[in-house]
């Protein structure tokens, strides 16, 4: 399902000013309500900022499984490596294009919603293009911290060299 609140025309600016305040209130009311229905781990995924994280590794691990591993932060708060390990999990692609270029991928935002049967859905949207989503039952997170010197190595192993010729 496509991101609701935090969609990509609220990235790109083409919403007016009253449209945006009022997807912004629509998305805080949200995030309230979907608050005192977490459980299984899946309220650690509440207090995560991915905005301007980049993602070294998402995939479906197993049939119900799915595994990203990304690296967060800024200069301001500090630098981390999150590992997120969904359980009772499917991924989906909503919208093409993060696994078919060489670059990486900046997660701009997240949404984190309660759906069907107990579960949740958590869905990440992606720059230059790209959205996900993971339905899933219960949830492991990891966090380490790392160095800005790391994300400067992410993005260098990402982008292929070009060849002095």
């Amino acid at each position: 399902m496509p991101m609701q609140w935090l969609t990509r025309e609220v990235f790109a600016g083409s919403l007016s000013v009253r449209e945006e305040e009022e997807r912004d209130q629509q998305w805080r009311d949200a995030r309230q309500l979907v608050r005192s229905q977490l459980h299984s781990g899946a309220e650690q995924l509440f207090e995560i900022n991915v905005h301007d994280g980049v993602i070294e590794r998402l995939h479906q691990v197993d049939t119900d499984a799915v595994e990203l591993r990304a690296l967060i932060g800024d200069n301001e708060f500090g630098y981390e490596w999150l590992h997120v390990c969904y359980r009772g999990a499917t991924l989906t692609i909503i919208e093409p294009g993060f696994a078919e270029t060489a670059g990486p991928f900046e997660l701009l935002r997240d949404e984190l919603t309660a759906a069907d049967y107990g579960s949740f859905l958590h869905s990440m949207i992606t720059e230059p293009c790209g959205e996900f989503d993971i339905v899933f039952t219960s949830v492991h997170v990891t966090r380490s911290p790392t160095s800005p010197d790391e994300r400067r190595a992410l993005f260098a192993r990402a982008v292929p060299l070009k060849s002095p010729n």
